[in-house]
């Protein structure tokens, strides 16, 4: 008895292209054999898919409860794309002013497969996907460099079968999906002649090959998530929202090809007294207005500890006294910026008889 691929699909025979394709998705998730579901529901589904989603053989579906084996036949005339996106011409391919009932063709689904969601699934069949994360560090240690440890969730190898996704002991068999060859084809008729797509099998994600028995750790996939911690060397003289690159620590490749990278974006937390301004270090220091005025020596804590500030007379408040060579690391790793040392005169809220008679022996002279 014939198959009811709408009934497969668990759509009405009016769906649109948009509630078929939504439908397959829930579905193939739902019975993936690698998620645990029914092979055999899932080669199902991947069936009434690959009809219902294709004009034409799904016009032959509707008028006769079956797909002729020659309905897909096309022509070998025309030219491929990288990629493995080929376009055909010749017999029932485009002919100028004949677009033969498909003026009202979806092209996203065709563009979907090789340009946008096309590297997506068949990403599967790459190398492994790159990951992201934060690292807050203070800002002593974006300055001087600093060795930290992140805690990474990632898709590793395996470790019972070694990323083959065999059970240990037992042996790979050809993928009956693929046949062997790691990718399957879906072609499209447009009015523009015939769209080939190649991508990545979905039952053994571009390897070409299964396991008799799956792996009882990783099911079959070659890898499993789990949380990893990663030892991170910051250099000095790093800045907010600059990221280090930390090659192959990144998901691992279900289909054994090379890991991704892990992107690191650095996050400095503020310091109470310093702050940044290019390779150069900022500081506010406050003086006695005597110190100001008759000049001092005072003892100023820095990143690198402290050191003796002479403080000239008659410094002005907003005054900068630059002290070379104490400011970040430049990014070449050669030579560092200056810290500069904004001066800041206080002046006392109270003062005693003996002070303010003082202050006005002074404001008399002028001051």
């Amino acid at each position: 008895m014939a198959k009811d691929y709408y009934e497969v699909l668990g759509v009405a025979r009016n769906a649109t292209k948009e509630e078929i394709k939504k439908a397959y998705r829930s579905l193939a998730h739902k019975y993936h054999p690698d998620k645990g579901g029914n092979e055999a529901r899932f080669k199902e589904i991947n069936e009434a898919y690959q009809i219902l989603s294709d004009e034409r053989a799904r016009a032959q579906f509707d008028q006769f409860g079956s797909v002729f084996e020659g309905a897909g036949a096309r022509s070998q005339a025309g030219f491929e794309w990288p990629g493995g996106f080929r376009m055909d011409f010749g017999e029932g391919g485009f002919a100028p002013g004949d677009a033969r009932g498909f003026a009202d063709f979806d092209f996203s689904d065709v563009f979907e497969d090789f340009l946008g969601g096309g590297r997506a699934r068949r990403g599967t069949g790459d190398r492994g996907r790159d990951l992201r994360a934060a690292l807050e560090i203070s800002f002593e240690e974006s300055v001087m460099g600093a060795k930290k440890e992140i805690a990474v969730m990632r898709i590793s190898r395996c470790g019972r079968c070694a990323g083959s996704g065999a059970e240990p002991g037992t042996k790979m068999k050809t993928c009956p999906t693929c046949e062997g060859k790691g990718n399957i084809q879906k072609t499209q008729r447009t009015f523009l002649g015939s769209f080939t797509s190649v991508s990545a099998c979905p039952e053994c994600l571009g390897v070409g090959k299964r396991p008799e028995t799956p792996c009882a750790q990783c099911r079959g996939r070659g890898a499993e998530q789990k949380t990893e911690q990663l030892e991170v060397f910051v250099p000095r003289g790093i800045r907010e929202g600059e990221v280090l690159k930390i090659t192959g620590k990144g998901d691992a490749s279900v289909a054994g090809k090379a890991p991704g990278d892990l992107y690191i974006e650095i996050r400095v937390l503020p310091h109470r007294v310093f702050r940044r301004q290019g390779d150069d270090i900022v500081m506010a220091y406050a003086v006695r207005m005597s110190q100001a005025i008759l000049g001092d020596a005072a003892e100023v804590g820095t990143l690198d500890g402290a050191i003796r500030l002479k403080i000239p007379e008659g410094t002005q408040s907003g005054d900068i006294l630059r002290v070379r060579g104490k400011g970040a690391w430049r990014a070449s790793g050669y030579g560092r910026g200056d810290l500069l040392i904004e001066i800041r005169v206080e002046v006392p809220k109270r003062l005693s008889r003996r002070a303010k008679d003082t202050v006005r022996s002074l404001a008399e002279e002028g001051f």
